[in-house]
């Protein structure tokens, strides 16, 4: 009896405390709950009152303000505190779209006015104001002022995003228009916005409501074999950051500690089944002594770790940019990837140790053949992801010649202009982003739209796994960086010649199964010609 009796005591006066504390955050729920659904609570207790005054009519108050009052404010309070994904999921997310909508249908003529969209006119005049003009002009009274503004075509809620299609008014621009995003998404109370041009006079704002890239996500494993695009990371508004392959060249610019390793194996991981499979072939220099690539080795054919070796594998590139060119043309503008010619795909991590922070000769021939790599590999199946840190021309006079650019958080507003373009500060404030969220990027998409994304996180233990899981078929290193004397490499020339002829110069032996020579007897000295005289006549000192 006693044994059994102090564990319940133990556990009776937390269970005892729970009950309370429960009840209490059940109770300051529903008050919440009344407090931001105000009109509602109004609405049924006012009902309930008019009911009371019916004769009779006060059992039947009591429950209309417990069905319409406290019932629904209960359940939601349960609901959320206890299934707050399945809440938000039916409940919470689909009430916030239908009130940002209507809230911009409502607010529209004010938001416009106030953000500089609108512009005040004289109104017209009225039939009244039109007779008293004629009749006595110095009498007539003065036009009154009315708004003009832009009009709200049509507005959409969906997952995070609201979006909002508006036509310019009369004498507006696009420009116009483009220039009132800031002010409209702080309006709003957005955490980001995208301008997209439809037509020279609609527009359309997507304003995201919600921060779906705040909490970090661990990447999992690849299935699908995926050649074309793979799945990097996850867009802003919740969907999937998709990043195209074939045909582009990437170029992805970070401070350190801004996520560029998720994004080169969030690139190479994904091509994992891939490569297994034949279709992709991954060549990774990693100028950082091979700290990031050897984590993932088996999945790369050739990795390159020094410049000097960086530059083989750009020539092994070159030759087989070089075979296709020939067996292409004629035939084909765009390679298609197969098992038997597959798409080379060039990882570079630290790209500016190789353009601009090795020896003269190494970064002149390493810029040469990337140009060549860059300006040719597209179209013939050889791409190129690099990583870099610094994006000026002095570090990357290749610049230009990357397709598709990824800006991770970058020092100043000048480091954005340098990666995404023009403009791209303000529409893409890449060095705005923040030192906890490693990972996010902003992009340029094809319609010129700039978009928030992320990464997801590749941890050592994931690629470890996945490359043991999908190696790649062939896998070759290329020659260690070592000096060779000139002795040491005739005697590399010579030796496969004379391991092929069947002897070697310090055996005196003979081979099985070779005849023995006889020694060659010695040449006899040639004897001089006898001198003859002008008559025909030999001479005595010089006959034979």
């Amino acid at each position: 009896m006693n044994t059994e009796a102090a564990p319940l005591a133990s556990v009776a006066p937390t269970a005892v405390l729970r009950v309370p504390v429960h009840v209490a955050a059940i109770v300051w729920g529903v008050a919440v709950w009344s407090w931001r659904h105000t009109r509602w609570a109004a609405g049924v207790a006012a009902v309930g009152f008019l009911v009371r005054l019916v004769p009779g009519g006060q059992s039947a108050a009591v429950g209309i303000l417990a069905l319409g009052w406290l019932v629904p404010g209960l359940v939601a309070v349960v609901w959320a505190r206890w299934w707050p994904a399945s809440f938000e999921r039916v409940v919470s997310v689909p009430f916030a779209r239908f009130s940002w909508a209507r809230w911009a249908r409502r607010r529209w003529p004010h938001l416009a006015r106030e953000c500089g969209l609108s512009v005040q006119r004289d109104g017209r005049p009225t039939r009244s104001a039109l007779v008293l003009r004629a009749a006595s002009p110095r009498t007539a009274p003065a036009l009154s002022k009315v708004w003009v503004h832009p009009r709200l075509c049509s507005t959409t809620a969906r997952g995070v995003t609201l979006t909002l299609t508006v036509r310019a008014r009369t004498g507006q621009t696009v420009e116009d228009l483009e220039k009132a995003g800031p002010a409209l998404a702080a309006a709003a109370g957005a955490r980001s916005f995208r301008f997209k041009a439809l037509s020279p006079s609609t527009v359309e704002y997507v304003l995201v409501m919600a921060d779906r890239l705040a909490a970090t996500r661990n990447a999992q494993v690849p299935r699908d074999v995926l050649v074309d695009a793979v799945p990097v990371g996850r867009r802003q508004d919740g969907t999937p950051w998709v990043l195209p392959l074939v045909g582009r060249h990437t170029l992805a610019v970070g401070c350190s500690g801004s996520g560029k390793g998720s994004i080169f194996w969030g690139v190479c991981g994904g091509l994992a089944p891939a490569v297994r499979a034949g279709m992709v072939r991954l060549w990774g220099v990693d100028l950082k002594r091979g700290v990031e690539v050897g984590m993932g080795r088996h999945l790369f054919a050739q990795v390159a770790t020094t410049p000097a070796q960086a530059v083989d594998v750009l020539t092994a590139l070159l030759r087989v940019i070089d075979e296709r060119g020939h067996r292409m043309a004629g035939h084909a503008r765009l390679h298609t990837p197969t098992p038997s010619d597959p798409l080379h795909v060039l990882a570079i991590d630290e790209l500016a140790v190789l353009t601009a922070y090795t020896d003269p000769d190494t970064r002149k021939e390493a810029g040469r053949l990337l140009a060549e790599v860059l300006t040719q590999g597209r179209a013939l199946g050889v791409v190129v992801l690099a990583c870099v840190q610094d994006p000026r021309k002095e570090v990357i006079g290749l610049r230009g010649l990357f397709t598709q650019t990824i800006a991770l958080r970058l020092r100043s507003a000048d480091e954005t202009r340098m990666v995404l373009g023009d403009g791209a500060a303000t529409a893409a404030p890449a060095h705005r982003i923040s030192p906890s969220t490693p990972g996010t990027a902003w992009v340029i998409e094809e319609d010129g739209t700039a978009d928030q994304v992320r990464a997801d996180f590749w941890p050592d233990q994931l690629v470890r796994e996945v490359a043991i899981l999908h190696p790649a078929p062939v896998a070759e290193d290329p020659a260690p960086d070592v000096e060779v004397s000139p002795v040491d490499a005739a005697k590399s020339v010579v030796a496969p010649l004379i391991d092929r002829a069947g002897v070697h110069p310090a055996s005196s032996t003979v081979p099985a199964g070779s005849r023995a020579r006889k020694p060659r007897a010695p040449r006899k000295p040639r004897q001089p010609r006898p001198a003859t005289s002008p008559d025909g006549s030999a001479t005595g000192g010089e006959a034979a």
